[in-house]
């Protein structure tokens, strides 16, 4: 028989259910679930409990006494408190259960908050099926996707930071997500857009500086069998413009092509260009930060332009 026929035949039984047979079903119950039971455990040498069992509880291997009631009336007092000297004087055992075919008087549960509160367990046929349900489901994932995902990409950071050849093994999605783990680690806001709505940039950066927000963009190239040019420096300005921001920085791991400034007009657009070297040198001021290497204070919009260079400069052709 099933573990819930086992409690329904426990729990429909009116007064015909000897004491021992009431063990012995409740023994079967947890046997039926996979732990260990013994059916009879001793304490001392004239006290006993009517089984035991021992297993994976709440997380961590357990050894429970097991005082079983199958009496018509809830059960009273004494028994908890019985249970409860049970625990207390064995060393075996880490709690104490009462199960109670008629369940337990309001008294009862009240008195048995002080007297056990996290040691002893009142279960009525019905508390007795949500225990066992609880423990048979398969422990709370207390981590979002999304956070294993961070936590993933924050390691890629330290990786690139300490070895920048292995930024060559990552793929393009990575590379976004590693530099807003890099910005956001040295005190930007972050915002990363999503890949299949693309709105001309990858990131959207915040500094809050004397009460003033201002606000960056950043789009990511990096391709490994072509560089970009003049239309994708094109577009970055016009996104720039339309989004009203202070400025944005067009990053490639792969340099740029001979033609990058063709037909732009716009010099006085604040927009920015960086190579691997600029992407390589966030991941390690993030290291550096993280790990306590650098204590003094550090202003974000200068670090964010550093190892950069502007439209008005002259071009700097196939920076790698």
């Amino acid at each position: 028989m099933t573990a819930l026929a086992l409690i329904a035949s426990f729990e429909k039984n009116e007064g015909n259910l000897r004491p021992q047979d009431a063990e012995k079903l409740v023994a079967k119950i947890f046997a039926a679930c996979g732990y260990d039971v013994t059916e009879t455990g001793f304490f001392g040498r004239e006290r006993e409990v009517d089984c035991f069992i021992s297993g994976m509880i709440d997380g961590k291997h357990q050894t429970i006494a097991i005082e079983v009631k199958s009496g018509n009336r809830p059960a009273d007092i004494r028994s908890v408190q019985q249970a409860f000297a049970l625990k207390n004087n064995s060393p075996r055992f880490d709690r104490a259960m009462v199960i109670s075919r008629a369940g337990f008087s309001t008294r009862t549960l009240r008195e048995a908050e002080t007297l056990g509160l996290g040691e002893i367990d009142l279960l009525s046929p019905g508390a007795l099926r949500d225990w066992l349900a609880k423990q048979a489901a398969p422990p709370e994932i207390t981590e979002s996707r999304e956070q294993i995902v961070r936590t993933a990409m924050q390691k890629l950071a330290d990786l690139v930071a300490n070895s920048p050849e292995a930024l060559t093994t990552l793929k393009w999605w990575e590379v976004e997500a590693v530099l807003r783990e890099a910005f956001e680690g040295m005190g930007f806001g972050t915002k990363l857009t999503r890949p299949s709505k693309d709105g001309g940039f990858d990131l959207e950066l915040t500094i809050n500086e004397s009460g003033k927000k201002r606000v960056f963009l950043v789009e990511v190239k990096h391709w490994t069998d072509q560089r970009p040019g003049s239309k994708h420096l094109k577009k970055l300005i016009k996104v720039t413009l339309s989004q009203s921001v202070e400025g944005s920085f067009l990053l490639s791991s792969s340099g740029f092509t001979k033609t990058i400034y063709s037909g732009i007009t716009e010099i006085s657009t604040p927009v920015r260009l960086g190579s691997r070297n600029k992407i390589v040198a966030l991941c390690r001021t993030y290291y550096r930060l993280k790990n306590q290497l650098w204590y003094e204070d550090m202003n974000l919009h200068r670090e964010l332009i550093a190892g950069t260079w502007g439209i008005k400069a002259p071009p700097i052709v196939g920076t790698t």
